[in-house]
Formats: C-alpha cells, sequence, structure tokens
C-alpha cells in the first residue's frame, strides 16, 4: 500500500511544485520507488507541466486529459454512480502522473445535492472529502508513494487532499509574509481530522481513517552563507520550528532550478556548479523525505 503525501500551502510561490516534482524523481531515481504524482493544482501548466509539454501547449483544451478529478466530483453532484477510473500517464518506468485539469477551480461542496436531512447533508460532505482517496484505494497497491500537489489556498479540493493524504508537508519561503500560512495548514488539516470524527459519531457509519499528520515545513528558496541560514531567514527557520515540525535540510535559491524549470527537466540533469548543489540539496531532502513519511 502507498504512502500518500500531500503538498499544501497557502501561498503560492514559494516552491511547493518544484519540491514535489523533484522529491518525486528522486524517490523514483534514486530509492527504486514507484510513484505517482497527482497533480490537483489547477494553476497553467502546474505540474503536469513540468512532466508533459503538452498539458501546457493544449491548456483550456480539456478534450485531451481523459478522465481526471474533475470527473470524479462531477458524479457526485450529478448523483451518478461514483467510479474510480482516472487516466494514468507515464513519464518514466516506475513514475505515473494523473494530469491536472482547469476545471478543479469550480470544486465545491456548493455544488453537492441538498436535502432537508441533515444526517444525509452529512454523508454527502464526507463524500466530497473521500473522492481524491476513492480514485487513489484502487491505484495505490502499484506504488510505494503517492505525491498529491494541490493548489495555494484554503478550498473544498484541499480539504479532500488532506483526507486522502497519511502526511502533509508544506514548502515555504523563509520570509514571514509566506511562513505566516503553515499555522493555517496545521490548523485545516486539524479541522478535516475533527470534521471526520463528527461526521462518525454524528451519522453512525463507520468507515476505515487514520488521522492526516503534519510532518514538515520544507524551506525553499533559502539564502545561506558560510554553511548556515542568513540571520533573518534562520530567525524564520526558528519560529517555523516552534509552530510546527520542520525539515532540517533546504533548498537554497540559484540558477540551477530556474535552468532545469525553463528546460522542463528536474535540476539533477543541468548542469553547473548551482545545479550540482541544488541536486545534491534534493537527493538529501529526499532521504529525509524517507524518514519522515514512511
Amino acid at each position: 500500500m502507498a504512502v500518500t503525501v500531500g503538498f499544501v500551502s497557502e501561498k503560492g510561490g514559494v516552491g511547493k511544485t518544484t519540491a514535489c516534482y523533484h522529491i518525486a524523481v528522486a524517490l523514483h531515481r534514486y530509492h527504486a520507488k514507484r510513484v505517482l504524482v497527482v497533480d490537483a493544482d489547477y494553476q497553467r501548466g502546474g505540474i503536469s507541466g513540468r512532466f508533459f509539454r503538452d498539458v501546457i501547449e493544449k491548456f483550456g483544451d480539456t478534450g485531451h486529459l481523459g478522465t481526471t478529478l474533475y470527473h470524479k466530483f462531477q458524479q457526485l453532484y450529478s448523483a451518478a454512480p461514483q467510479t474510480p477510473d482516472v487516466t494514468i500517464r507515464t513519464w518514466q518506468s516506475g513514475l505515473d502522473v494523473l494530469v491536472s485539469d482547469p476545471r478543479l477551480s469550480s470544486i465545491s461542496v456548493d455544488k453537492l445535492p441538498s436535502t432537508n436531512n441533515i444526517r444525509e447533508n452529512n454523508l454527502l460532505l464526507l463524500r466530497h472529502l473521500q473522492v481524491i482517496d476513492f480514485v487513489l484505494d484502487r491505484l495505490d497497491s502499484n506504488y510505494h508513494y503517492v505525491l498529491i500537489d494541490s493548489h495555494p489556498e484554503v478550498s473544498d479540493i484541499l480539504r479532500s487532499v488532506l483526507y486522502a493524504s497519511d502526511y502533509c508537508v508544506s514548502p515555504v519561503k523563509l520570509d514571514r509574509q509566506s511562513s505566516i500560512g503553515v499555522a493555517t495548514i496545521i490548523a485545516e488539516i486539524s479541522n478535516v481530522n475533527g470534521d471526520v470524527d463528527m461526521i462518525r459519531s454524528g451519522t453512525g457509519v463507520d468507515f476505515d481513517y487514520d488521522n492526516t499528520d503534519f510532518s514538515g515545513s520544507i524551506g525553499m528558496m533559502a539564502r545561506d552563507y558560510a554553511g548556515g541560514l542568513k540571520n533573518t531567514e534562520a530567525l524564520e527557520y526558528n519560529r517555523l520550528a516552534r509552530t510546527g515540525p520542520i525539515f532540517d535540510e533546504y533548498i537554497t535559491e540559484g540558477d540551477g532550478l530556474r535552468q532545469a524549470a525553463a528546460a522542463r527537466a528536474p535540476v539533477f540533469d543541468i548542469s553547473g556548479a548551482n545545479a550540482d548543489r541544488q541536486s545534491a540539496q534534493f537527493r538529501r531532502l529526499a532521504e529525509e523525505f524517507l524518514r519522515r513519511c514512511p
């Protein structure tokens, strides 16, 4: 059974997709893990575009995407029978992707059919939380890890990501504006866990669910000097450590990752001193990831 990890953040531009992409590649390439990447972010390109160029080139044309998470939510909204089938694309043998769909931006519990029965309404809310988990339940025996890249906001689809995840990590820039959202993410994980307990006790319906754990923040685009973080970022790192767990390893700012993004390739395949440094950092980060999300 796969370990499912959600990459979540309240703020965009903090390196969340970059972290998810490189950890997925590192787990596959350097640790022989079978990995499924689920793109639940509906921003243009996203992690799907890093793996498959046509996702960016045909963005907005959803006809080529096959069956996506969007269709699974639509089945629930229309009261149609729910099926777990989705279209999986292979990037390399052992690393697959469920690509994103821009229509995921429309996902909302407001579209659920309503009833006058409180118990039935709670069960519908539960089923909304369970959509992604329902899809992954059929797939996770094929993989060691499922990594879910989410949209940077607190939303109904994020709550479904949190429900489906065994662990969550939050990539973040080490500045106050970016890292302040970590507390919000930790609180939302607690909210989902609490809502599930309330629905279980209130409806009398028993179902398998283990609370989602927050494995830690991941420092991204960090600046360091002489082997340590610069003063302001070291202060922010320590503040985050008081908020919740934080990874020991972090990723520094530099041209290696920018060159990799332009080439739509992992930084492991880019040459140059900075790329070599960031490659080594991501390899160490992947090793820590395996320890924190076993």
